[in-house]
């Protein structure tokens, strides 16, 4: 049969494998449905993280364009006629009211320029001579000028104004005051692009809004989300965006969100079908592949090292799809082992290598060698049908029952009752793939093997200095009466090395790769003429 991995026998060992067996695709269920939940959350969470990174991104790009706008007009005044009116400061304004005027014509953005001696404001270049303290201008100083935001001044109650004031000594400079509305124009351009409102502070005088209007410092900001200040003037600009476009936003990254959380869940229930797909579904494939004649055996030639003639064959089991073409045994042999299908499939390999081989008998006694799961010792009339497939061999035509390390571990009372019946019955027993499960040697007094296949790792490492392990677990083999084959073979110097070991046996690509029993006839032909 196929080569693959095995199952325990049924024994006490077996019970709790064949429990887990039935519980773990009720458990694979639950965690498959729990991580498609989780991965749901997640997306969910990641997206509504997203949208707002994205509509804190948006609202500080938008502060940031608005700093840029007010910091342009503020260093336009700041910096416009700047020492000439700095040359006035201080003197009287009948001397230098008219050249005061002049110089605030010039000035953009101002609606008048003052002067200031004494702490008091005492010249200006739109009411000339008047007298108001410096401190009626809450001023904030930063970097540069100190600037202020106002809700008015006596002379034009009602309209919010900025107020900006060059020291150029204790008490002394220029004050400027700068209309509203050419901030609040600034400000209403971050509206166009996407903010609901926008507003600019200036620390402890006041806030001044998009609309022109002035708030106290001590007013809420619990309407604002963003804060951007400016790097030269002690001013910040707070914006919050628009519904709509906090609207659009979530709905967009909503949808990619719940997008990413499809494709995932959708991702994990494949997973789940390819990995733990209910086995019904298998095991029926596996028995329409009967009915339909989808399986076919395939043999793969054991040689005499010294000779290099034929002296056995291994049948292996091969399925061709109709759809998918061929399937590997390891696909589906797992749980055909573990299933009411195990003894059919068993059966279909022996019966068709024995008819196979039959109708071409060798011209020399051949063994024929089929894999078989410790289950499949288990069965009920299982004896019976190798005793027939045994009576019906061709002259000289041997059954060889392939079984791995494993079938030894789970050694039962049993499974010995079967195995000395068999062996009375003239049928061989071969341990397979030796070395790969728990290699202990003693293993082998523990029933009365005929053969023991090593593995091709062993082999491989024959031109590598691995001779010596080799022709020891020849020597060991020899002392319980065993033979022994090499698997996996696929070069002349491990051809050379294996037989200078002392290896009886072997089998391999390099003799032959598996064939149809019609090309194993045609080879044996070739083989012989030459």
């Amino acid at each position: 049969m196929a080569k693959t991995t095995r199952t325990v026998p049924r024994s006490d060992a077996a019970r709790p494998a064949r429990t887990f067996r039935g519980i773990a695709p009720r458990l694979s269920l639950v965690l498959c449905v729990v991580c498609g939940a989780t991965a749901m959350l997640f997306a969910v969470l990641f997206s509504e993280h997203q949208a707002d990174a994205r509509i804190a991104g948006r609202e500080e790009l938008i502060g940031n364009d608005l700093v840029a706008s007010i910091d342009r007009i503020l260093d336009s005044v700041g910096s416009r006629r700047r020492n000439e009116l700095a040359a006035l400061a201080g003197k009287p304004c009948s001397q230098v009211g008219a050249s005061l005027a002049e110089l605030g014509s010039y000035m953009r953005y101002v609606r008048a320029v003052a002067l200031v001696s004494g702490g008091r404001v005492y010249c200006s270049s739109a009411l000339g001579s008047i007298d108001v303290p410096l401190s009626a201008y809450p001023l904030s100083t930063g970097r540069g000028d100190s600037i202020g935001l106002l809700p008015q001044t006596r002379y034009q109650p009602g309209v919010p104004v900025l107020a900006m004031f060059d020291r150029t000594a204790p008490g002394t400079g220029v004050l400027s005051i700068v209309e509203g509305d050419y901030l609040s124009d600034a400000l209403a351009h971050g509206v166009t692009y996407g903010a609901q409102i926008a507003s600019m502070s200036v620390k402890d005088t006041g806030r001044l809004n998009v609309h022109g209007a002035f708030l106290p410092a001590s007013a809420p900001l619990t309407a604002y989300a963003t804060r951007v200040a400016s790097r030269k003037w002690p001013f910040a600009i707070l914006v919050s965006s628009s519904s709509a476009f906090i609207s659009g936003v979530r709905w967009k990254y909503r949808s990619a969100g719940l997008a990413v959380g499809l494709l995932l869940d959708s991702l994990i229930a494949a997973a789940y079908l390819l990995a733990f797909a209910p086995r019904r579904l298998l095991l029926g494939a596996v028995r329409q592949a009967l009915r339909r004649n989808e399986f076919h055996v395939v043999y793969q030639s054991i040689i005499d090292t010294a000779s290099r003639e034929l002296v056995g064959v291994e049948a292996l089991l091969r399925w061709h799809h109709p759809k998918w073409g061929a399937i590997g045994p390891a696909s589906f042999m797992q749980e055909v082992e573990s299933s009411d299908m195990l003894g059919p499939v068993t059966q279909f390999v022996m019966r068709t290598a024995v008819a196979e081989m039959s109708q071409r008998p060798p011209a020399i006694p051949l063994r024929i060698a089929v894999n078989v799961a410790p289950g499949d010792l288990q069965r009920k009339g299982f004896v019976a049908e190798v005793e027939a497939l045994t009576a019906a061999l061709p002259t000289g035509g041997t059954l060889v029952l392939e079984l791995t390390e494993r079938f030894l571990l789970g050694k039962s009372a049993r499974t010995a009752a079967i195995f000395n019946a068999l062996k009375a019955k003239g049928v061989k027993f071969a341990i397979d793939d030796f070395g790969t499960q728990h290699s202990n040697l003693d293993l082998l007094g523990r029933f009365e093997f005929d053969y023991v296949k090593i593995d091709r790792q062993f082999v491989n490492q024959v031109d590598a200095g691995g001779a010596d392990l080799i022709s020891g677990i020849i020597s060991v083999a020899k002392h319980y009466g065993l033979q022994v084959i090499a698997e996996g073979v696929e070069t002349e110097s491990q051809h050379a090395a294996l037989l200078a070991a002392g290896m009886p046996f072997a089998q391999g690509y390099l003799y032959q790769r598996p064939v149809r029993a019609e090309q194993l006839a045609q080879w044996r032909h070739e083989k012989a003429i030459h």
